[in-house]
């Protein structure tokens, strides 16, 4: 299901690896601190997904991959 969603939205590898932290509820300071990525990398990567499914928010972007 994660790899339908994020091939339909045209995620990156990055980015579908940043998608799946974020819907386990993680926040970015979380997610950069288990991905060893720098906090305004993950800013930079939820941005994209954010921008790439057509969301606002996490709790949108929850929803979408959810309903999908």
């Amino acid at each position: 299901m994660l790899l339908a969603f994020c091939e339909h939205c045209h995620l990156t590898a990055r980015e579908r690896v940043i998608l799946k932290e974020v819907l386990q509820g993680k926040d970015n300071q979380n997610i950069a601190s288990s991905l060893q990525l720098a906090l305004g990398t993950v800013k930079a990567h939820v941005h994209n997904i954010l921008k790439k499914t057509g969301t606002a928010t996490r709790q949108e972007l929850t929803q979408l991959f959810w309903k999908g």
